[in-house]
């Protein structure tokens, strides 16, 4: 048997949900995803020239990104919420 993994229902405590290093991974996720944005509006622009087609690819990567920061700051405030109100 493994005595280290305990029921969370007798330490009153929530699994942790994020494994270690997913912070970096998702940096680089988002680095990776700026750097193809940037590529992809270079691509628009050498197309013909015109200005207004790298800045809409680069607004619709940035909002794509920007939702996702919005949903794991939503993930992170409801663990807060989750694990104060398992505290109490």
């Amino acid at each position: 048997m493994v005595d280290h993994l305990q029921d969370p229902t007798v330490t009153g405590k929530i699994p942790r949900s994020n494994p270690p290093g997913s912070k970096i991974l998702i940096r680089w996720i988002f680095g990776g995803l700026t750097v193809w944005g940037i590529a992809q509006a270079i691509g628009a622009y050498s197309f013909n020239h015109d200005p207004r087609r790298p800045l809409i690819v680069l607004a619709c990567v940035g909002a794509f990104l920007g939702f996702w920061v919005w949903l794991l700051v939503v993930f992170k405030n409801r663990q807060k919420q989750n694990s104060a109100r398992a505290e109490e």
